[in-house]
């Protein structure tokens, strides 16, 4: 959702640089949602929300869709509270506040003026929005003693950006308390890094995963939860977004096509082609089919060269399932082809990540996964 004027966006001409900066009602109803399987960080904030010792900045890392923008946003709900009794948050890891005072209510309804969101305004977070924030943290919060800005997504900065947000986090204004989320370490400044306290947040274990898709989605079977989990690595606010994109039904038409024989040649191109089509309507999840089609080709792989017959590590359907699909694989493809295949997809991710012309990325792997185009070496 790109960021309201208000938003730490452009401001308005004449906009008053003293008035709050807020964040929409839709962007904040999940605010309050629990966090499942990040203990080791839920209780590092909760002894540090008890010792009452906070840090001037907080840095939330991981991969997208574990909770990194909640676990902030129930933060600073509970710091905000009127209500919140931090010597029972170690036993309350949760705890997002009394969920009754008037702070409590506007952080539900997306209002409170001590509160401010700054979230990427199209392919990144721009200097305009950083250039304002400063002016803001330069004028005390408006009702209590705290402010709490939330970045999301800092890795999106430009270095013009980055730099600007660093000068806040050398110099931080009293009174105020910055939690950044990103899930790419490696896009950040050094710099920015070296000076927030870092929280790390992990993929959950796929049934944990599953669980928490099943909470928002109850009309799902547990099959489907399992598989949006595993499709996402994990992380089920991704899974989420995939059930919602339906990627998982491309994911498993894709599949039925690559393993199906006895096509035409003409049949094969039209099956690759419109597959192709399909993923660059939704080019971008399709990093995650492209890692799901690694993993089961080098699984196929593996068990060629070993000369195994693949089998289920446990009795469960989707263990089962899985084992079907990596037999499938291996019988057909043989070594060579399967080395091409893998090669294939580590082509095309390399080229979207070069903003190549994904159109025309997704058509040639596609014809190559087919049998309809050979694989062509860089090296050749």
């Amino acid at each position: 959702m790109p960021a309201s004027s208000n938003c730490c966006g452009k401001a308005d001409k004449g906009q008053d640089q003293n008035k709050p900066m807020t964040i929409s009602q839709a962007t904040d109803k999940a605010m309050t949602a629990p966090i499942l399987g990040q203990g080791k960080a839920l209780r590092l904030l909760a002894r540090t929300r008890a010792s009452g010792r906070l840090a001037h900045a907080y840095l939330f890392t991981g991969p997208e869709g574990v909770g990194k923008s909640t676990l902030a946003r129930n933060l600073a709900t509970s710091l905000l509270c009127q209500h919140f009794d931090a010597s029972q948050d170690v036993q309350a890891e949760q705890a997002t506040g009394c969920g009754l005072c008037t702070s409590c209510l506007q952080m539900q309804s997306g209002s409170h003026p001590d509160f401010l969101l700054i979230e990427p305004d199209g392919q990144g977070i721009k200097i305009d929005s950083i250039r304002l924030l400063k002016q803001t943290l330069g004028y005390p919060p408006l009702e209590g003693s705290l402010r709490v800005v939330l970045l999301k997504e800092v890795h999106t900065m430009r270095r013009e950006a980055a730099n600007s947000l660093l000068k806040i986090l050398e110099e931080p204004p009293p009174g105020n308390l910055l939690l950044l989320t990103s899930a790419d370490e490696a896009g950040l400044l050094p710099t920015i890094y070296s000076r927030c306290q870092r929280i790390a947040l992990k993929a959950l274990p796929l049934e944990l995963a599953a669980e928490v898709v099943l909470q928002h989605k109850p009309d799902l079977t547990r099959a489907d939860c399992l598989a949006l989990a595993e499709l996402s690595g994990g992380c089920p606010g991704q899974a989420l977004r995939m059930e919602e994109e339906s990627i998982l039904p491309l994911y498993q038409d894709l599949l039925a096509a690559l393993l199906h024989q006895g096509r035409q040649e003409t049949e094969q191109v039209q099956a690759a082609l419109s597959l192709a089509g399909r993923l660059n309507e939704h080019r971008e999840m399709s990093g995650h089919i492209l890692h799901r089609l690694r993993i089961l080709c080098t699984n196929a792989l593996a068990t060629r060269l070993c000369g195994q017959t693949p089998g289920p590590h446990d009795q469960t359907d989707r263990a089962f399932r899985t084992a079907q699909t990596i037999q499938a694989t291996r019988e057909r493809w043989n070594t060579e082809q399967l080395s091409a295949k893998l090669a294939s997809i580590t082509k095309a991710e390399q080229a979207l990540h070069k903003n190549c012309n994904p159109t025309l990325v997704f058509e040639v792997l596609l014809l190559q996964l087919f049998d309809c185009l050979p694989f062509v070496s860089p090296d050749a």
